[in-house]
């Protein structure tokens, strides 16, 4: 379980349609729902899912960062908006909080507050930019549900949004942009890990863009040949993983 999520739950309750949490946290939350384990993971990435957030959310946030005593916080300005807040005083709050905001006005900060420059990696750009393509936000606004408390996406779009990850940097890196190759590796293995999640009857409907992606994503996995899913502990083979992924989201 993700150190500090309790906390998270409790300061955050009421707020539950304002934001999603994607990336590793939610995938700890859905495997520890269906008490399987996940690879370790210690920040935390969260969505604003509004155009303009409320007094009482922003003050709820700026009340969090203090009773956690986040002695790093720091901004980057984009087409997209991105926050970045660790190294929290009280070791019991998340490590790391980074937040996504498609408008850039959507989070005001008081007068005086003190946000440092910060600067942004290839894996932050890259899920920045999915974030900006209209398909994929509008899933994540229609999937995101509340699991014990948090507002999450749950694998049936995270899949698609890891497969998107691997194909962007994966690109990055051909062009000869310095990308890390754990960072392509772990998108590319938690859509496997993720698979182990979907009943052998799955359907699902996504926009005809990220079913694209998908299918682009599992033809190169399929072209390479090398992936062995079994040895991260996913029950499956490639080719089952695959042939599961095809049928799941309609990809002939």
């Amino acid at each position: 379980m993700i150190v500090g999520i309790d906390k998270f739950r409790e300061h955050f309750a009421g707020f539950e349609e304002q934001y999603a949490i994607i990336g590793g946290t939610a995938c700890d939350l859905i495997f520890d729902q269906a008490g399987l384990g996940f690879r370790a993971t210690k920040d935390i990435d969260m969505v604003l899912c509004v155009e303009m957030v409320d007094i009482a959310f922003a003050e709820c946030f700026r009340t969090f960062l203090d009773a956690g005593g986040y002695e790093a916080r720091e901004r980057c300005n984009g087409r997209k908006e991105f926050y970045r807040f660790h190294r929290p005083s009280d070791h019991g709050f998340p490590y790391m909080i980074e937040l996504f905001s498609r408008n850039p006005d959507a989070l005001k900060f008081r007068e005086g507050d003190d946000l440092a420059s910060v600067f942004v990696e290839e894996d932050v750009i890259s899920l920045s930019a999915i974030l900006l393509d209209e398909d994929y936000y509008e899933a994540l606004q229609k999937n995101k549900h509340t699991v014990d408390g948090v507002t999450i996406i749950d694998e049936t779009l995270l899949i698609p949004f890891k497969a998107r990850a691997f194909l962007d940097l994966s690109a990055r890196a051909e062009k000869g942009e310095k990308v890390k190759s754990k960072d392509i590796k772990k998108h590319r293995n938690d859509v496997f890990r993720l698979a182990q999640l979907l009943p052998g009857n799955a359907s699902f409907e996504v926009p005809k863009r990220i079913q694209k992606d998908l299918q682009q994503f599992l033809d190169l996995i399929e072209a390479e040949g090398e992936l062995d899913p079994k040895a991260f502990k996913v029950p499956l083979t490639r080719e089952e993983a695959i042939t599961l992924l095809r049928s799941a989201y309609r990809i002939k």
